[in-house]
């Protein structure tokens, strides 16, 4: 009988680098001690970047506020899903919640509205600091010490009481992470009217962001090194997380000028070297609903926010996720100049200049046509995209 165990390191390598899904790769790790160190022991290995994949409550599930630790990852380059993924949640409550993904982690909020960290992947759980030290909120508690919701201070004389279940959806704009391993992060959240905290691995606390003016952040990202965040008036600010009292650069850049627009999300996408602002929009001349499903891109140079005609062979994925921008040279099965989107009610394509891709086979949107838009999709939360790291 061949003794696997003891192969040649550099055939271990050469093999693995031949397998393209993910878990493959982490199922071959795993076969034994000596494959492992072959493969995470050579400092010159990398693994094979992914797509990102759509994570979906699990199989059966019929969508709402909550769903179990089952949940299923639908590869969209591969057309195919797979069932029953478990996150590494000890709770049978079904009371857990995704809010984002980045860097291989999704965040999710627990009954209590706490968040936390999970790699569906490795199993990884990493808890966050409690939104109680976030400012101007604080726990509602029955005598037995449940939390069952959260006072917010709107102002000195006016205080808002809500339900755990409110605060998970109220509380919470955006979140993104960064991360070299699973005990190794940093994660910044937009908070309740456009607040920015950050907490990294060990915080018992979250730490306040001061912004230079009065604009609600609507966007933030991890790129080349540094956070991001977008703000409502246009300007975005780059953060030096070992200061939080000020940004370590600002840039003061307006909104362009569109006349007969409206503009329903925006989202902040590292390209490459680029830092790009990718806004929703709704066509006001639109009649067909389907119209509505539009972008518009701009760069960020020294001049402001710069209009882009096209992606290049490039493509965004946006949503609840930290933007994305893959190469479609490298992966040829995702459409070039086009946002692919994953928002509460839709997971859809929009070229760049064209608009919504519509199916031509189907008159409802399915897999193969590039949609996927099952009933529980018209219920929050959404899904998200997300891109599976084995770290």
């Amino acid at each position: 009988m061949a003794d696997w165990a003891n192969l040649p390191a550099d055939l271990i390598r050469c093999i693995h680098g031949c397998l393209e899904d993910l878990m493959d790769q982490i199922i071959f790790r795993c076969v034994c001690v000596s494959w492992q160190q072959a493969v995470e022991g050579n400092p010159h290995h990398r693994m094979r970047p992914l797509p990102p994949w759509l994570i979906l409550p699990g199989s059966g599930h019929g969508g709402g506020y909550a769903f179990l630790p089952l949940v299923d990852l639908v590869s969209y380059a591969e057309r195919r899903r797979r069932k029953s993924i478990r996150l590494p949640w000890e709770s049978t409550d079904g009371g857990l919640v995704l809010m984002g993904s980045a860097a291989g982690w999704v965040v999710a909020a627990d009954k209590a509205a706490e968040l936390h960290l999970l790699n569906p992947i490795t199993g990884a759980h990493a808890r966050l600091p409690p939104i109680t030290t976030l400012p101007a909120i604080a726990a509602v508690l029955q005598t037995d010490g449940r939390v069952t919701g959260y006072l917010f201070r709107i102002s000195p004389n006016l205080v808002h009481e809500t339900s755990c279940e409110s605060t998970r959806y109220m509380l919470y704009d955006k979140i993104t992470v960064c991360s070299s391993s699973s005990d190794s992060w940093t994660t910044m959240i937009v908070f309740y009217h456009g607040r920015l905290a950050f907490a990294s691995a060990g915080d018992e606390r979250w730490s306040l962001l001061q912004t230079q003016n009065e604009s609600w952040a609507c966007d933030v990202t991890f790129h080349r090194g540094r956070f991001y965040s977008l703000h409502n008036d246009g300007s975005v600010c780059a953060w030096n997380l070992t200061d939080g009292a000020s940004p370590q650069a600002r840039f003061n850049v307006q909104h362009p000028r569109v006349r007969d627009i409206s503009i329903l999300d925006d989202y902040l996408v590292g390209s490459g070297d680029d830092l790009l602002r990718v806004s929703r929009w709704r066509d006001r001349f639109e009649g067909d609903e389907r119209g509505t499903l539009r972008f518009r891109v701009l760069r960020l140079d020294d001049s402001g926010w710069v209009a882009l005609q096209s992606l290049g062979e490039r493509a965004l994925f946006v949503g609840s996720n930290r933007g994305i921008s893959l190469s479609t040279v490298a992966f040829p099965e995702f459409k070039a100049d086009c946002i692919y989107l994953a928002k509460s009610g839709v997971v859809a394509i929009s070229h760049l200049m064209h608009g919504l891709i519509v199916p031509s086979r189907a008159s409802k949107p399915n897999l193969n046509d590039g949609f996927i838009v099952p009933d529980f999709m018209y219920s929050w939360p959404p899904p998200i995209w997300f891109t599976p790291r084995a770290c």
